[in-house]
């Protein structure tokens, strides 16, 4: 549902309006279907646990990659940086 500029994205059964432009709202659903995923995944794991645990543990889990990816990331900007280093001093000589 949009009204306004406002994408309603439903998520553990509970309506939550967010203002999304035009350009943003495939991602912004795309993260949605991804964290309701996600969700269903914990609840499969974690049957006994509440709605708030579950947003938890799901939010942590998909922090995790996110993590890793920006240290993988710097490592490579890192490593990036030192090649360039020496192709200017090579250049230099």
């Amino acid at each position: 549902m949009k009204e306004n500029g406002v994408r309603v994205l439903k998520i553990l059964g509970r309506d939550y309006p967010i203002k999304a432009s035009a350009s943003e709202e495939r991602v912004l659903q795309e993260a949605a279907d991804l964290l309701q995923q996600r969700l269903s995944e914990s609840r499969q794991r974690f049957p006994a646990a509440s709605k708030d645990e579950l947003l938890v543990l799901t939010a942590l889990n998909l922090c995790v990659p996110m993590l890793q990816q920006e240290r993988q990331m710097r490592e490579a900007e890192q490593r990036l940086a030192a090649c360039i280093e020496q192709i200017s001093r090579q250049l230099q000589a």
